[in-house]
């Protein structure tokens, strides 16, 4: 059991993942409320959390698009890659 810090406030919670350790997650969330908090200093911290969720949501999704894309392009180049060594096998078998 992970106790973490976001925004003044203490949770304790239970992570199953192990590739980035709950402390590093609470720490980006506490900074993304926090550079909010400056933009918009009569925010409450509820308001302040949705906002977060949305940034940090939106960045997520933006990293997703990236990475389909780069996929995409990737499997193209393998699939011409596999027709042109297709192509060079023929020519070798002949």
């Amino acid at each position: 059991m992970a106790k973490i810090q976001i925004y003044g406030k203490t949770y304790s919670l239970k992570s199953s993942s192990d590739q980035m350790s709950m402390e590093e997650v609470a720490a980006y969330v506490d900074a993304k409320m926090r550079e909010l908090a400056v933009a918009r200093s009569k925010t409450s911290s509820a308001d302040l959390a949705v906002l977060a969720a949305l940034n940090i949501a939106q960045e997520l999704m933006e990293l997703q698009k990236q990475t389909n894309a780069n996929d995409k392009a990737q499997e193209e180049k393998i699939g011409r890659m596999i027709e042109a060594l297709g192509d060079e096998l023929q020519i070798i078998e002949k």
